[in-house]
């Protein structure tokens, strides 16, 4: 049983919500009569034409026609109802510059890319007057085609389609007014737009966009966690409320299955929803609301460069920018919540700077609060050195910088941070840094740091594992989708380091605890809910599972025990199926009571 989140899916929940309509998942319009006698929007709606000469869609050689897309389309698997996943958009296109694409063939430097460009020339798009898309098509054609006026009869196609299904949801109807953002295109709509009772504004639109309150909360498109497909009005178990599902049919199919063995379980899992919530952010109400749209929260604040980029899909920028200080003297005793950071670092409430220092954060709440609670032989805080890995390094490779912030909190400390796994880039394996607060400094092999210089953080690139560490720590493994993370466990198990790992759920924590229990015969510590969380709720795709990252911390309990930490006797694997019915009690065998002689 897999649960599917995360705010990557935002971008391809868009895609597969846009093109499932524009390809008929929206449903059947009604009858170009009919449209006429639909009730009137009382706001006008706007169309707008919107030309394209720079981004181009290179579709693979050979496999671009496969797929669940209409006969013959070039588009494949983009065409259906199945919901997208990002492996799913890298195999079927890549986006291209076609001024680059343009300046290599005049430098004569093209070496010709396989399979097929095409170049979306011209998008459609129709919205109502608070920007909301109602309708959504566009042209395709070469990249050295001559431009054309936009036809007359796709608008028109594309108005009917939207007056009888509209894409943002609501009953249908038909505007009272239309504005079109293209002269042309204008006069070629008055006498269609006539006959279906729609009166066009007087002059083409000039200069609108969409209102920086358009996010994409309002076109989310939930997935059926049956069959995986799209979840347009999604129906949630009526006893937890986690899990979602498309219709009564895969509800019911999935109530005498899998499901039936967890149903208890998530439904105490939603029950943490608010102890999650829980932060002293002035913003948490917004941040932690199921409907919380994190692109316009960081476009709303500005925060579009530095280490906010990795957060967002919409910007990238080359450094970090957080603006922290250097300056700050060491804490007395251990912080154990954001409040109690915050205050030290001189930061507002208001600074949503928590959701990029939950890495470092995690990381140090670890060393200064769980390893002295479960491995007090190791003296954990005396010690002048420390070698730290982080196993199967995913996002906090984006923002290594950060973990500069771990001099401040721990000066007393030589620490050394090994990020570890497959995602590390080529280029980046086995090289060193020492990171300042201003500057990076790389460390040739067999060079230690200069004496006496700037107090920073030792942080190494690996794929393959280094010498035996103090520390081990992976961030939102996700033991039930990585096989990286399973055959990492029998060299955690023989190393019999301290390790800890922080997931994004609770139903991540229990589905780990499985996983090692099958793969070493340990187990795992108790889900401790994490004062250093992200404050950012993730969506879930296929549930309503509240999702933090690093919401939970859970030790790792090795076979034999290790360092004074035993795999309890309670720490059983909670049921992947559905449980089996109790086994029989044995049948006392009755013989006849002996007589006495």
């Amino acid at each position: 049983m897999e649960f599917l989140t995360g705010y990557r899916a935002e971008l391809l929940e868009l895609v597969s919500l846009v093109l499932g309509w524009r390809w008929g998942a929206g449903g059947t319009p009604p009858k170009p009569g009919a449209l006429r006698r639909l009730p009137p929007d009382p706001g006008p709606w706007v169309l707008h034409a919107l030309p394209n000469a720079r981004l181009g869609v290179a579709l693979p050689a050979g496999g671009a026609r496969r797929g669940g897309g209409p006969s013959g389309d070039p588009r494949g698997p983009l065409c259906g109802d199945t919901a997208l996943t990002l492996p799913d958009l890298r195999r079927t296109l890549t986006f291209i510059s076609l001024e680059e694409e343009e300046e290599e063939e005049e430098d004569g430097g093209g070496r010709g890319r396989p399979g097929q460009v095409l170049v979306v020339t011209r998008v459609l798009l129709l919205t109502d007057a608070r920007g909301a898309p109602l309708g959504f098509d566009f042209e395709l054609g070469s990249p050295r085609a001559p431009p054309t006026p936009p036809p007359a009869r796709r608008a028109l196609a594309l108005l009917c389609r939207a007056m009888g299904c509209p894409m943002a949801g609501g009953p249908p109807r038909r505007p009272r007014q239309l504005a079109v953002g293209d002269a042309g295109l204008h006069t070629a709509l008055q006498p269609a737009a006539t006959r279906l009772g729609v009166t066009l504004v007087g002059t083409h639109l000039r200069g609108w966009g969409p209102p920086p309150t358009l996010g994409t909360p309002a076109l989310r498109s939930r997935l059926c966690h049956a069959c995986g497909g799209l979840a347009r009005t999604p129906l949630p178990c009526p006893q937890c409320r986690a899990v979602l599902y498309c219709s009564e049919g895969c509800r019911a199919a999935e109530a005498l299955g899998v499901h039936r063995g967890w149903c208890r379980q998530l439904g105490g899992f939603m029950g943490r929803s608010a102890a999650l919530a829980q932060l002293p952010f002035t913003f948490t109400a917004e941040v932690t609301s199921e409907t919380f749209d994190k692109e316009q929260f960081l476009g709303a604040r500005g925060l579009t460069r530095g280490g906010w980029a990795h957060l967002s899909m919409l910007v990238r920028a080359p450094d970090y920018g957080v603006g922290l200080g250097g300056d700050c003297h060491p804490p007395g005793t251990p912080h154990g919540s954001w409040q109690q950071y915050y205050a030290w670092r001189g930061l507002p409430l208001s600074s949503p700077l928590a959701a990029l220092l939950s890495y470092p954060l995690s990381l140090y709440y670890i060393v200064t609060s769980l390893v002295p609670q479960h491995f007090p032989e190791l003296n954990i805080l005396r010690k002048r050195s420390l070698r730290v890995q982080v196993e199967e390094s995913g996002r906090e490779l984006q923002l290594v910088g950060l973990f500069w912030e771990l001099s401040v909190l721990l000066p007393h400390v030589s620490l050394e941070l090994l990020f570890l796994g497959g995602s590390v880039p080529p280029p980046m394996d086995g090289r060193r840094f020492l990171l300042h607060h201003t500057e990076v400094q790389e460390l040739l092999p067999g060079t230690p740091p200069k004496a006496g210089g700037p107090r920073g953080v030792q942080v190494a690139f690996s794929t393959r594992p280094g010498p035996r560490p103090d520390l081990v720590i992976g961030f939102n493994p996700g033991f039930a989708l990585k096989e990286s993370w399973l055959s990492a466990l029998p060299r955690l198990q023989a190393q019999r380091v301290p390790a800890y790992f922080a997931e994004g759920g609770e139903y991540g924590c229990a589905v780990a605890r499985a996983a090692v229990g099958a793969a070493t015969g340990g187990g795992t510590g108790p889900p401790l809910l994490n004062p250093f969380r992200c404050p950012f709720r993730q969506p879930g795709l296929d549930n309503a599972l509240p999702w933090y990252a690093n919401a939970f911390i859970f030790q790792l309990l090795y076979k034999g025990g290790a360092g004074g930490a035993r795999v309890p006797p309670a720490a059983a694997a909670p049921p992947r199926s559905p449980p089996a019915s109790p086994p029989r009690e044995r049948r006392r065998d009755k013989r006849p009571p002996r007589r006495r002689r």
